[in-house]
């Protein structure tokens, strides 16, 4: 299928517009189509960007050749970083002038490329994002603003009416019913592929600005993850950039390495298991068969891990707040790691009766009738 990425071109220099002009149309394919918008002043390129639908720009922070000190890209720079949601490159001359609160913000979505910089390069990376959906997902025209729009015309405008009655704050309870109908409408079996991806498991780093149960931390060099029943570490204030929960210690899991050397420590294999027995155990972890444990998959800077639930510790909540959160894991993936913790100490074990006895004596019932 033949798809079309637009790109806003904010370029005042004419040779240099012809060149990506030229890389534009040698990077073109039976699939991808790649159709440049051009302006060459801050005011036309805002006044560009209402239309939306583009997938990316590319941006020169001198939009005055008589000038060089000017640097008016930055204010183009600053609306798409603000209002819109598609990768900008900065391609200049003059990187020295971009605004500092916009040097912090540099991501593989906001890149910054000197003049000499190979045009090929620039292109291959909004190619590159482009490809992955993000665009469409994010902005605007895929199958979140799909779903937004069944959920306001087929959920909301129905039953409406009842909504201004309800003494409360209606946006925010507006907003979960939003984000929860949406949810049920990605989760959706579609006969694509049904697995998750590991990004899908972590929220990184954490939104919630000072404690979530299953929040991932390092103390003393170790990571650990917080099992702490969420009633307990909500904040119910916060005084003098003091959080006030309910708990004054918090409950917590070590992280086992997904290494040799962890896994030997802590006696998951050993040390002259051979291959076989190695990979049943890792096996067995991951595939949820060792109740003892629950498996974290590795993802960025996230290494893979094991939670280990025999060795729980408490920690001080003024300790807790001194580490470094890394991440927190997401809801459907937390209920099914705190399911494992109960049902690991609420295990119960019962009398042990001869099995083989039993099948002996009981399995006549479920013969023929004679």
């Amino acid at each position: 299928m033949l798809e079309t990425m637009r790109i806003i071109v904010v370029e005042d220099d004419d040779d240099m517009y012809e060149n990506y002009e030229d890389t534009a149309s040698d990077l073109k394919s039976d699939v991808l189509q790649i159709e440049l918008v051009r302006e060459n002043s801050a005011v036309s390129a805002k006044q560009s960007l209402l239309s939306k639908g583009f997938d990316g720009a590319i941006i020169d922070l001198n939009l005055n050749q008589s000038d060089p000190t000017e640097a008016s890209g930055n204010d183009v720079l600053k609306e798409i970083v603000d209002k819109h949601r598609f990768p900008v490159f900065v391609v200049s001359g003059n990187l020295q002038n971009i605004d500092s609160d916009l040097s912090d913000k540099q991501s593989e979505f906001l890149k910054f490329y000197n003049r000499e910089s190979p045009n090929n390069d620039i292109f291959t990376g909004l190619i590159n994002i482009f490809k992955t959906g993000i665009t469409k997902i994010l902005g605007g025209r895929g199958k979140i603003e799909q779903s937004l729009g069944d959920i306001f015309w087929t959920h909301l405008a129905s039953d409406f009416g009842v909504w201004p009655s309800e003494n409360r704050n209606i946006e925010r309870t507006l907003l979960r019913y939003t984000v929860s109908h949406l949810a049920e409408y990605l989760d959706t079996p579609d006969g694509e592929d049904r697995f998750y991806h590991e990004a899908e498991f972590y929220i990184k780093p954490p939104i919630r600005e000072h404690i979530a149960t299953g929040d991932i931390l390092e103390i003393d060099d170790k990571r650990y993850i917080n099992l702490s029943p969420s009633c307990d570490v909500a904040v119910r204030s916060v005084a003098d950039g003091k959080p006030m929960i309910n708990a004054d210690r918090i409950v917590m899991a070590p992280l086992i390495k997904v290494d040799r050397e962890s896994f030997i420590k802590n006696g998951l294999i050993q040390e002259f298991d051979n291959s076989d027995s190695r990979k049943r155990t890792l096996e067995e972890i991951i595939k949820g068969k060792r109740e003892k444990f629950s498996f974290l998959p590795g993802y960025g800077d996230m290494y893979p891990a094991v939670v280990d639930f025999q060795n729980i510790h408490s920690y001080p909540f003024e300790q807790f707040q001194a580490s470094d959160r890394i991440a927190t894991v997401s809801g459907v993936f937390l209920k099914d790691i705190q399911s494992r913790f109960s049902a690991y100490f609420g295990r119960q074990g019962q009398p042990d009766l001869k099995k083989s006895e039993l099948v002996k004596n009981y399995k006549g019932l479920l013969s023929p009738s004679s």
